[in-house]
């Protein structure tokens, strides 16, 4: 229970990593809020039915005024914000092509997902967590960063963006008591992208030093330690959890 009586605000909720994320949070004592976009899906229903300490807001992450709303929603439901995973993202939907054949209407869509969207987010809920004197974002990036994936050049820069984005917020936010820090998986299988994976697991599972696939409760636990104050001295860092397919 590291997590007692502290409340959580996770986005891209209804995603395979935001429901794993929530799930764990809930066992270990807090209370969670889980944005994404209107309409939730049958697993994220279910697991709101079965958690009295979870609550959805219907959010547009690119949304200033639904980001707003989220924050004010979990801190008048909760009294509190502890916690902010800014999870929300553009990947699977993405088609991998050669840069040359992008357009600028590609990297408007994820920019705006992948990088203001964590950047809303945290503005919204910075206020809360400057009155209580702490705080913690965790954004999820990407071991992309670290490997350059070919053809899909404005993702790769969205989760290098949200790296650099870690680090100034960290020292933006240190003197107030509220840690950043940012999770890179690899490849994650799950039913979001085993349906077009097209043996793409199997080519990753090669180049991991661990060699298995990589799942949402793959990255959790990660998640869990930079919430929770065993990493209270923890802040400005991206740790890359993708069973040793890079060594940044």
């Amino acid at each position: 229970m590291r997590l007692a009586d502290r409340v959580a605000i996770v986005t891209g909720g209804a995603g395979a990593l935001g429901l794993a994320c929530a799930r764990r949070l809930l066992t270990e004592g807090a209370r969670v809020v889980l944005a994404d976009l209107p309409d939730p899906s049958p697993a994220l229903r279910g697991v709101l039915e079965a958690s009295s300490a979870l609550r959805y807001v219907p959010t547009d992450v690119t949304s200033a005024e639904q980001t707003q709303r989220l924050a004010d929603t979990a801190h008048r439901e909760f009294g509190r914000i502890d916690l902010l995973v800014n999870n929300a993202a553009l990947f699977t939907t993405l088609a991998r092509r050669p840069f040359e054949e992008l357009e600028t209407t590609d990297w408007e869509s994820v920019l705006r997902v992948n990088v203001i969207g964590p950047f809303l987010c945290a503005r919204a809920v910075a206020p809360i967590m400057r009155a209580a004197g702490r705080g913690v974002i965790v954004n999820v990036a990407s071991n992309v960063v670290h490997k350059g994936l070919p053809q899909l050049l404005h993702y790769v820069a969205s989760k290098g963006a949200v790296v650099a984005m870690t680090r100034a917020l960290a020292r933006e936010l240190g003197p107030a008591g509220i840690r950043v820090n940012a999770v890179a998986p690899g490849y994650l299988l799950h039913e979001g992208t085993a349906a077009s994976d097209g043996g793409r697991n199997e080519q990753v599972v090669r180049l991991r030093a661990l060699g298995r696939t990589e799942t949402p409760d793959d990255v959790v636990g990660t998640i869990l330690f930079l919430a929770s104050d065993d990493s209270a001295f923890l802040t400005g860092q991206t740790l890359v959890v993708d069973g040793g397919e890079v060594f940044a």
